[in-house]
């Protein structure tokens, strides 16, 4: 109960950075407009950083994201791991519709302050690539990764979020109060759904063995 409680207090504390970011951020907040100048800044003294943005926003997508949960599901299916796959399949799909929801409820409009490098028109808050990077890499090394192992493996799936996420301001397309807020909703939505994913996940995971057999510990 007392774990139940922690999760949720963590998850409120999450929602109001994410209403926080809403409220202060975008053009009229001096913090935001001052990182983005350095974004432009940095980009103007090293084309290199413009690539290495461009390759994060294609590896941050939604394509390659829900792609990548979808990949998921379909190796847990084939493991007989049915329900699994569809609560991850569910976690994915409807945390990316959570983030869209909160974008048109915003409103809230790009940077404008240079021509970005990539030709969006969606609106700017929450970061889809910062929210959904942060539901779906840690989801996928939660369920995958050996239990001895998870903790390094959740660290480089949020490592890898923050670094996209902070490619979505370099390159100009996202106030930084944008990228925060993705992040948080993301981080938010994973820790109120991964109990449903938790109790289906095998305690041991599973390898295919001589003979074609497949071992029966943890199977949904």
């Amino acid at each position: 109960m007392a774990e139940y409680f922690s999760r949720m207090a963590l998850v409120v504390l999450l929602i109001a950075l994410v209403i926080a970011c809403g409220l202060v951020g975008g053009i009229g907040n001096p913090l935001d407009v001052a990182l983005i100048r350095d974004g432009i800044a940095a980009r103007a003294a090293s084309p290199l950083s413009t690539e290495m943005g461009l390759f994060l926003n294609y590896a941050g997508g939604v394509i390659a994201t829900i792609g990548l949960g979808l990949v998921a599901a379909i190796v847990l299916w084939r493991r007989d791991q049915v329900r699994l796959a569809i609560t991850i399949v569910t976690i994915t799909i409807v945390g990316r519709l959570l983030v869209e929801a909160v974008k048109l409820s915003v409103h809230r409009a790009r940077p404008a302050l240079d021509a970005h490098p990539v030709t969006l028109h969606s609106l700017s808050f929450p970061s889809g690539h910062a929210a959904n990077s942060m539901i779906v890499f840690p989801l996928l090394a939660l369920v995958f990764a050996h239990p001895g192992h998870r903790v390094p493996w959740v660290a480089f799936g949020v490592f890898t979020s923050l670094i996209i996420g902070a490619s979505r301001s370099l390159i100009g397309v996202h106030w930084p109060s944008d990228v925060v807020a993705g992040w948080a909703i993301g981080a938010a939505w994973l820790i109120a759904t991964w109990p449903l994913a938790a109790r289906l996940v095998p305690v041991e995971p599973q390898h295919d063995v001589v003979g074609g057999h497949r071992s029966a510990v943890g199977e949904v």
